[in-house]
């Protein structure tokens, strides 16, 4: 693949994503929202049913990772205009529908039993007017999630947090899309971690430069060492290549 990725991306900030999402739920346009970053452009370089997953017309990507906002500028693509970490995306949504007093409805699916559950609660007191209606862990057989899906549709949701871990959760929400009675998919990574405290986020300077792999790499070495080491060499090495192979065809084109 010569090209770095064939989906038009959305380059807004994180205040135009919330109001998106917001306006989009209400309007009932059943959309997925994905975030990428390095280590899922490896994947979508390399794996074609997530590839495909990305590029359909019912999904909107979104800019989470320094490391595509790096390659868009040496690449001289169009040009995010801000890291929008589906961390932070998170609670930015959770504050709007509470300042708002907004009838819509969050589920949160994903992570150990009961981390989604602690999230739940946790932001029930910081942001007593969002709806969370419902969490299930994400330790089930994903191949056979009928009654997952029935009880999640039981909820009446509007709103679904999908947290199983790239790409296996844009897998699951393409493969239920439309068996799911939801508007809007969001997946989200390990992102009940965080907010359940099992694991420590980057200071705000490493995000903003990064760096955040780094920190979390330090965190746990042995479950991160290939993926943030050799996924790192991996993307900076295609990004170059990519950036090689449009300087050459440029040069080419210049001698016509």
């Amino acid at each position: 693949m010569n090209t770095f990725i064939d989906k038009e991306l959305f380059l807004g900030t994180m205040s135009e994503m919330v109001d998106l999402v917001v306006s989009n739920t209400i309007a009932k346009k059943k959309m997925a929202y994905y975030a990428i970053n390095s280590d899922c452009m490896l994947n979508y370089w390399r794996d074609d049913v997530y590839q495909d997953i990305i590029n359909q017309k019912d999904s909107i990507v979104y800019v989470d990772g320094m490391g595509v906002i790096y390659a868009q500028k040496l690449l001289k693509l169009p040009v995010a205009k801000e890291r929008i970490a589906t961390t932070d995306l998170f609670p930015a949504l959770c504050n709007y529908l509470n300042e708002t007093k907004s009838p819509l409805r969050i589920f949160l699916i994903g992570g150990s039993d009961g981390t989604a559950e602690n999230v739940m609660d946790r932001f029930f007191i910081q942001y007593p007017n969002v709806h969370i209606v419902g969490t299930h862990h994400g330790y089930f057989d994903k191949r056979s999630s009928s009654k997952v899906i029935k009880y999640i549709n039981s909820h009446k949701v509007d709103i679904l947090f999908v947290g199983f871990g790239n790409p296996i959760q844009e897998k699951w929400v393409h493969q239920h899309f439309h068996r799911l009675r939801v508007c809007t998919f969001i997946t989200c990574g390990g992102l009940f971690d965080y907010y359940a405290n099992n694991v420590k986020r980057a200071p705000l300077f490493m995000q903003k430069i990064g760096l955040e792999w780094l920190y979390r790499l330090v965190q746990e070495p042995r479950r991160l060492f290939k993926r943030y080491i050799f996924g790192n060499i991996k993307y900076v090495w295609k990004v170059m290549r990519m950036k090689l192979s449009k300087a050459l065809r440029s040069s080419k084109e210049g001698n016509l």
